[in-house]
């Protein structure tokens, strides 16, 4: 698949590594309101998880359907998932279902079928490094325990600054400008938010999909400005409920209580947190300083700007341990991926796409 192709997918991550530690997204995504038929993957690192639901991807896009992808948040270049729609009116998941998102299934056979790719690896020659497999896995987790005390750190640089621009917050003029920004909006049919994080802190550093920028034909981008931009975004959210209307929410990776980007499907409107540069699409900026108490703002400039500071001290550090994770998880991969037999493995790919679409 091409590099355009890639940047044209649209693309979420189902999961963050946050302030609190790892959190899930899976059920909202593939829960039973969002996927009619589920395949959870099963199988260690490198045994080809992530190219099986490419490869089911491929075969779908080829047959017409529709189809999301999500990302790993650790890992942006593997896909955790894809749902696809389209295919004789019924919502197909595939989750790689293996610890830390592990899912077990409620309704095996009837809504979820296992797929085991580990029936493919050598577990003889798997056994010969059970030793160093040992050693990888507990130093990989301790570099992500490290990891999330830096984001708890993050978390609460995050509610100093939030209970210092709290009180400087107008928020009559929030409202206001919530309700120009969705002026356009025509009473919905009904509320209905769906997670669809655009934004990750993972091996890679901080990585950010730009699918409500290249989804939207008007876009919005709202100028950090000490943290004034969160209640915008909660103020959109509040009018979205008002309205009724189906909205998608990227939810900041480190602080979930905070949203990040909104995206109406139905209106193709997007609304996201800058500095992250606009797509194609009209785009508008907007400032936050007329929206706050200036008088009340000045005196804590100082304090919002340390507490800024130390944040970003402390993501670096939660960025430079999950660096390291990367080092130990791609030589558990390569283990893995000497003991496989990936020609069996795609042949199974192959027969698996050949059963589901005909």
């Amino acid at each position: 698949m091409d590099e355009q192709t890639r940047r044209d997918e649209r693309k979420y991550f189902a999961a963050s590594n946050s302030a609190d530690g790892f959190v899930s997204y899976y059920d909202a995504c593939f829960g039973v309101d969002c996927v009619d038929q589920l395949y959870v993957i099963k199988g260690g690192p490198g045994t080809g998880k992530s190219r099986f639901m490419r490869d089911v991807a491929e075969a779908a896009e080829a047959h017409g359907c529709d189809i999301d992808y999500y990302y790993c948040s650790s890992d942006p270049h593997s896909l955790d998932g894809i749902r696809i729609t389209g295919l004789d009116s019924v919502r197909i998941g595939l989750i790689d279902g293996t610890a830390p998102h592990a899912w077990e299934p409620a309704l095996p056979g009837v809504r979820e079928e296992l797929i085991n790719l580990g029936q493919f690896w050598n577990g003889k020659l798997l056994q010969q490094h059970s030793t160093r497999i040992r050693q990888l896995n507990r130093m990989k987790k301790q570099c992500y325990d490290l990891a999330y005390h830096y984001l708890h750190g993050c978390g609460e640089m995050e509610k100093v600054r939030d209970s210092l621009i709290q009180p400087c917050i107008v928020p009559k003029k929030i409202e206001r400008l919530a309700d120009r920004i969705l002026r356009n909006c025509k009473q919905g049919n009904g509320f209905y938010e769906k997670p669809a994080l655009q934004n990750a802190v993972g091996m890679t550093g901080c990585v950010h999909f730009s699918t409500f920028e290249n989804e939207a034909d008007t876009l919005y981008l709202v100028e950090p400005y000490y943290g004034a931009e969160c209640h915008v975004m909660q103020a959109l959210l509040d009018r979205s409920r008002e309205k009724q209307l189906s909205v998608l929410v990227s939810r900041d990776p480190v602080c979930p209580q905070h949203i990040d980007g909104l995206y109406w499907p139905v209106e193709r409107l997007g609304v996201v947190i800058a500095p992250h540069k606009g797509a194609d699409s009209p785009t508008r900026r907007i400032y936050l300083s007329h929206y706050t108490d200036a008088a009340l703002l000045d005196g804590l400039r100082g304090d919002l700007r340390h507490a800024k500071k130390t944040e970003k001290q402390l993501l670096e550090g939660a960025c430079n341990c999950l660096d390291r994770a990367a080092g130990y998880h791609f030589e558990l991969e390569s283990i893995y991926i000497e003991a496989m037999d990936f020609a069996a493995k795609e042949g199974f790919s192959r027969q698996f796409c050949k059963d589901l679409f005909g």
